[in-house]
């Protein structure tokens, strides 16, 4: 599986962590912040989404909770 999470700048991984999604978001490009705000109001995609191994894997590096 390829494991880009070492491409996400410390200062990012922390606001993720915290849970400050603004201070995340303020560190996309325009074209990247343009990409989630889709996934996000389509509940098909963002549920495909969250349920890739992918995303279970950065839930549990920023320690959410996982389904499963």
């Amino acid at each position: 599986m390829n494991n880009n999470f070492d491409k996400i700048d410390k200062k990012t991984l922390e606001a993720a962590r915290r849970g400050d999604t603004d201070a995340v978001m303020s560190g996309l490009s325009t074209a990247d912040r343009q990409k989630v705000n889709e996934v996000l109001a389509d509940k098909d995609k963002l549920k495909q989404i969250l349920s890739s191994d992918a995303a279970q894997q950065l839930m549990k590096i920023l320690g959410g909770k996982q389904n499963g």
